[in-house]
């Protein structure tokens, strides 16, 4: 790899990384979300992932989201009936999900969930209504950053061509 590849490179992903965190904190902020953060590290964490199939890792990692949610608000019906405190919840949550990703690594982000849903419930504020809001704003940010991603390798790929190839594939 050439030095200009290297530069080419570094800069499409400090540009990558700059843009999935302001997209999704904007859209996470334009829609009304609680905790925009969330959708602004779930971007960062999606656009440092592998090129090879970031469609396979956005997949896992909205199916991961929507079971850790899932599973959360399922323990914590369960477990508030019987005012049972909110750690043990997160000790069943996370217990179960790390069943469920046991040999899967693509749906990693459901072991994550319980915690972010369960520690960011504002007073008041059902785990639900929560969980429903912390699941939106990790799948906003998983497809910014996964887009994002997929931009910017096929753009410092299309910028490390040769110039005459780039006219000739440019080119109907």
């Amino acid at each position: 790899m050439t030095t200009e590849d290297k530069s080419v490179g570094l800069i499409a992903s400090v540009l990558g990384s700059t843009a999935a965190a302001a997209i999704a904190y904007g859209l996470a902020s334009a829609v009304g979300l609680l905790h925009p953060l969330w959708a602004c590290i779930f971007a960062l964490i999606a656009s440092q992932g592998s090129p090879t199939n970031p469609l396979l890792a956005m997949g896992g990692r909205v199916v991961g989201t929507i079971l850790g949610v899932a599973v959360t608000i399922a323990v914590s019906a369960a477990m508030s009936r019987w005012a049972i405190d909110v750690a043990w919840q997160m000790f069943v949550d996370v217990a179960i999900c790390a069943a469920v990703i046991w040999g899967r690594p693509a749906i990693q982000v459901c072991l994550w969930t319980p915690p972010i849903v369960l520690m960011t419930a504002a007073p008041g504020e059902s785990i639900a209504t929560g969980g429903l809001s912390r699941g939106c704003e990790v799948i906003l940010g998983v497809v910014v950053g996964g887009l994002l991603l997929m931009a910017v390798e096929k753009a410092s790929g299309w910028a490390r061509l040769p110039r005459w190839r780039r006219d000739q594939n440019a080119r109907p």
